[in-house]
């Protein structure tokens, strides 16, 4: 049976004149459930930078953040340890710069990870730290609401550099743990696997799909692929954008051209940027629905003086 020690904060007070001091009740998971001990916040704070083993193991899990940061001074305290604190909602800015600067754990890789992934964290701290971690840890950093936006943009922009000397395999990977941002940058810089791999991932939206489609420098490959994706080219707006490409396969043009609304195909056959070879198939297009290729002008009204007053006669000359 786990025999670590647990806690019950009952927020006791013990009065000696003037002066309160809280207590804790640390209760043994052992079968008998005896009190293990029962301390003042003084004595567990003038413990704390003794104790060692198991009784600092205790004292670091104290709800109480005075306890926690002068285990942070005692010599005793291990690598584990330090992570464990790191970890804890409880811990305060001041402990965690502590354990930042630490030249005992200046190595540790887990106590690193740890304290950038804690909101508490100055921004300062977790953006000298990030250099050094991997890029999957990254990448769970900023695909987490809790951390501040300015941590996880930076660390966006590091991904996206990394991602130019990443190996095929660690880009696919990627793509199945990152946000959109770093998903469209890895369709931009990948090959075939990792286009398709991105194109599968639940982060990826209709809205990036059509801003990549609309950018002059956007591979053909990528156009292929989402062309002949079975959810993204069923998408009116991606069909939209599809059409206008010139690397869009003729026989994906126009079966989308069959399904778009006469009104877009005449913006499309207006459009300048509309690839010379797919404006014929437009045309016949409008032609079978008995359509021309102008667009309808909007009537305009000029309303009188007459008309302010008497809204009704107006719209009875329009019907």
């Amino acid at each position: 049976m786990d025999s670590t020690p647990h806690y019950i904060h009952h927020e006791l007070t013990h009065i000696t004149g003037q002066r309160k001091l809280s207590s804790i009740i640390f209760i043994s998971n052992t079968s008998s459930g005896k009190i293990k001990y029962m301390l003042p916040l003084s004595e567990r704070i003038k413990a704390a930078r003794t104790a060692e083993a198991e009784e600092l193991w205790d004292i670091i899990r104290d709800p109480h953040p005075e306890a926690t940061s002068n285990a942070t001074m005692n010599g005793n305290l291990t690598e584990d340890m330090a992570v464990f604190i790191a970890k804890r909602n409880a811990a305060t800015q001041e402990t965690l710069g502590f354990l930042a600067g630490d030249v005992r754990f200046k190595h540790s890789y887990k106590l690193k990870l740890a304290i950038c992934k804690n909101p508490k964290t100055p921004p300062r701290i977790s953006l000298a730290f990030i250099k050094f971690l991997r890029i999957f840890d990254l990448s769970d950093i900023i695909r987490s609401r809790h951390l501040p936006v300015i941590l996880r943009q930076k660390v966006e922009l590091v991904i996206k550099e990394r991602i130019p000397a990443m190996p095929p395999g660690i880009k696919v990977a990627l793509a199945k743990r990152a946000n959109s941002n770093v998903v469209v940058e890895l369709m931009a810089k990948g090959d075939k696997r990792v286009i398709s791999t991105c194109l599968d991932s639940p982060v990826l939206t209709e809205e990036y799909l059509h801003r990549m489609l609309n950018r002059p420098a956007t591979k053909p490959l990528i156009i292929r692929m989402i062309a002949a994706h079975p959810q993204w080219s069923s998408r009116y707006l991606i069909r939209f954008a599809l059409i206008r490409k010139f690397h869009t396969p003729m026989a994906q043009v126009t079966k989308f051209i069959d399904g778009m609304k006469t009104a877009d195909l005449k913006e499309l056959y207006r459009d300048p940027k509309l690839p010379a070879s797919t404006r014929p198939f437009i045309y016949r297009e409008l032609m079978d629905r008995n359509e021309t290729t102008e667009t309808a002008e909007e009537e305009i009204f000029n309303l009188s003086d007459e008309a302010d007053e008497n809204p009704g006669n107006i719209w009875d000359e329009i019907q």
